[in-house]
């Protein structure tokens, strides 16, 4: 990987990652050295340590004629750069909130994206008071694991429908047997209801998209679609039976329309 990649994620620009990378390498170094090794021009290269010496990256020392330069090293770079990220999050948060209206729990919201979807349901499970209920594939309970044990931990009840073969230490969970799952091209659905007042509803697969709603009846849909599923693979084990077995072909046509 380019090393210069994760400062540009970091806010620095090209020239400021290049040099202090140079200077990870060549340490210490003139401004002609940094540009000659980094390949940058040298009336920027003097733009870019400037730079570097407001935000404490670099440490600057004089030597007659000549300055020569030092990277501060990478752990206390990072300390200092999360430190100022924390601080300026903070205040946004302060800032910001005071201007913040709920959505109208009513409304509808469609959310598109992989990355969207588990951080809305992430934001639901963090809420939560009393509840979580959802119907997950394996992959998505594995990114969700943190937020789950967390809200467990805290007291709130976790009912989980697996559709895979995950293993999770808590909660009350039901596993969806695969060969249903894909009957019922649910594999990929991602269902999280909290609190029994907001959902989210959607897939995570193929179709990236998703609804997050606080409108009754479909929380009320949402419940019941989960508690149904819970319900009828605990009838299933207990009579040892695969139901879908059970069904005649008239009634799996009615049913699953094939």
């Amino acid at each position: 990987m380019d090393p210069t990649k994760p400062l540009l994620d970091l806010g620095f620009t090209e020239y400021e990652a290049k040099t202090y990378v140079t200077l990870l390498k060549v340490n210490p170094a003139t401004g002609y050295q940094i540009s000659k090794e980094a390949g940058i021009p040298r009336s920027m290269v003097y733009e870019a340590l400037g730079r570097l010496l407001n935000r404490g990256a670099i440490l600057a020392m004089p030597q007659g004629d000549t300055t020569r330069y030092a990277p501060v090293p990478v752990n206390a770079l990072l300390d200092s750069l999360r430190h100022t990220y924390e601080e300026a999050l903070d205040r946004a948060h302060e800032s910001l909130s005071r201007y913040e209206k709920p959505a109208p729990s009513e409304q509808v919201w469609n959310i598109e994206g992989r990355e969207a979807i588990l951080s809305c349901a992430r934001e639901l499970i963090r809420d939560a008071k009393d509840e979580v209920a959802s119907s997950v594939s394996d992959e998505t309970l594995l990114e969700l694991l943190p937020e789950l044990r967390a809200a467990h931990d805290r007291g709130v009840r976790i009912r989980i429908l697996i559709c895979g073969e995950a293993e999770i230490e808590f909660g009350q969970v039901v596993r969806h047997p695969q060969a249903e799952s894909a009957l019922q091209q649910i594999e990929d659905n991602i269902v999280v209801v909290a609190d029994g007042g907001h959902a989210l509803i959607g897939g995570v697969g193929n179709d990236d998209t998703a609804v997050w709603t606080g409108n009754r009846h479909l929380v009320f849909i949402s419940l019941q679609y989960i508690w149904q599923e819970m319900f009828t693979q605990k009838v299933s084990e207990r009579l040892g039976k695969d139901l879908i077995c059970e069904l005649t072909p008239e009634e799996r046509k009615a049913i699953f329309g094939s």
